[in-house]
């Protein structure tokens, strides 16, 4: 076993939609190896992408571990189950830093400033911010590349923005069993980020100190259909707007009636007035009064092993 790094980088790609873009893989992962920092093991999450665009990757590029799924699974899942096999592997880490497959780095100093920015403060979660799709709505901004903030924003409760390059604390894998909640299938998981923080005590900021490039395309004529390099959940393609898919046993529209729920401060999909959490939950910091909202959320939005047995997906491991 290697000796441990600070931080797992998760590069997560798919090949459901049929699509090669491995040489754009190729091209956004050396633009990782080109950092000036190098305090992380580099894994790619994988699900049902081609031989060809593997091996591609492989004889191009000195990565630590791939992680080949062959389960037609969201990326929420196949993310944590990279997570799961890099800890199994290397131990823990400080931080896993998501990344998707169309996030590339531009300048060399990005990721040591990023993880800087992670060790600053009581962070649950950072997010770079990048320049297509961040889904600046959230805080009445424009979505457009040029939209960039001059100072760091911290995320209220009931806020969120678009995951595409963000780090994690170890603190929610520890409390929740996995790092992002895997009940949904599609839409609306950053709509419950605030919450997973705030539930234990840790704060999450958008820097605006770095600013990364994101592969998305809008067709012409529809604002609604814009989609990113490998497309959205492409084995669970939901319709646009959709807020209520998710995996069994409950259903969204259940879990936000819980009146336990509303107690403890949850809310969800604020953005359109799904559920509003209730403000008194929380302090001047954005951290939560009680302690047991960490325990619904764990409860009601990640699958038991009943539900789910990770140890059951069908994959490889390459290093």
């Amino acid at each position: 076993m290697e000796k441990n790094k600070k931080y797992l980088i998760v590069y997560n790609i798919c090949g459901i939609s049929g699509k090669d873009n491995s040489d754009y893989y190729v091209s956004a992962l050396q633009t990782i190896r080109n950092q000036n920092y190098d305090d992380y093991i580099l894994s790619v999450s994988s699900c049902l992408n081609s031989d060809d665009q593997i091996n591609k990757i492989i004889s191009k590029i000195d990565v630590d571990l791939i992680n080949r799924i062959y389960d037609v699974l969201p990326v929420n899942i196949t993310f944590n189950d990279t997570v799961r096999e890099c800890i199994k592997k290397y131990g823990d880490f400080d931080g896993y830093l998501y990344l998707d497959s169309g996030v590339m780095f531009t300048d060399n100093n990005q990721l040591g400033i990023l993880f800087s920015e992670f060790e600053s403060g009581n962070y649950g979660m950072v997010t770079s911010q990048v320049d297509n799709d961040m889904g600046w709505c959230w805080f009445g901004l424009p979505e457009n590349p040029h939209t960039k903030i001059s100072e760091n924003l911290l995320v209220p409760v009931g806020k969120a923005c678009n995951l595409h390059c963000q780090i994690f604390s170890k603190a929610l894998y520890e409390e929740y069993g996995n790092v992002i909640p895997d009940i949904f299938r599609s839409y609306c998981t950053e709509s419950v980020f605030s919450f997973l923080n705030s539930a234990i005590k840790k704060q999450w900021i958008i820097t605006s100190k770095i600013k990364v490039h994101h592969a998305f395309n809008v067709p012409e004529g529809q604002p609604n259909d814009g989609d990113g390099l490998d497309g959205h959940s492409s084995g669970f393609k939901a319709p646009h707007g959709t807020w209520d898919d998710v995996f069994p046993p409950l259903t969204m529209k259940e879990i936000i009636s819980l009146p336990e729920g509303t107690k403890y401060g949850f809310g969800y999909e604020e953005l359109r007035g799904i559920k509003v959490h209730d403000p008194n939950c929380f302090d001047e910091n954005f951290l939560c009064k009680n302690n047991e909202l960490r325990k619904f959320l764990k409860k009601y939005l990640y699958r038991s092993q009943v539900d789910f047995d990770y140890d059951k997906i069908n994959k490889k491991i390459i290093m």
